[in-house]
C-alpha cells in the first residue's frame, strides 16, 4: 500500500526531466509522490541505477521553476498504451526541501 498521495499530470501541464550533468532531455513525469516519481522516456534507464535530474515545473504563465532531484530507477517497464515509450519509477535518493515544496504545491487542497 502506498504512504504517499499520488499526482497525476494531464497533458498540458507537464514537466519535463533532464539530466542534471548533461542537460540531455529524460522524459517527462507522469506522477509525483513525496516518495518519488514516474518518469515516461523514449529509451529506458538501468533499474537500481542513480540518476541526477532536474524537473522543469511550469507555473503560472510561462514562467519556469526548476529543481534538481538525486534518484534511483526502482523498476522499467514498456508502456503498454505507447508502444513506443517506457514507464519508470524512481524513489529519491536525497530528499531536498524544494521538492517538498513542489509536490505541496501540486497536491489538491483537501478541506
Amino acid at each position: 500500500m502506498r504512504q504517499h498521495s499520488r499526482i497525476a499530470f494531464r497533458h498540458m501541464s507537464r514537466i519535463q526531466a533532464t539530466n542534471r550533468l548533461s542537460g540531455e532531455p529524460m522524459g517527462f513525469v507522469a506522477d509525483v509522490s513525496l516518495a518519488g516519481l514516474r518518469l515516461v522516456s523514449s529509451q529506458p534507464l538501468v533499474i537500481g541505477g542513480c540518476y541526477e535530474m532536474t524537473l522543469r515545473v511550469p507555473e503560472h504563465g510561462e514562467r519556469i521553476t526548476e529543481v534538481d532531484v538525486h534518484v534511483i530507477c526502482q523498476w522499467s517497464r514498456k508502456d503498454s498504451r505507447r508502444g513506443d515509450s517506457f514507464d519508470m519509477g524512481f524513489a529519491l535518493d536525497r530528499p531536498c526541501p524544494a521538492f517538498t515544496e513542489m509536490v505541496a504545491r501540486l497536491l489538491p487542497r483537501r478541506r
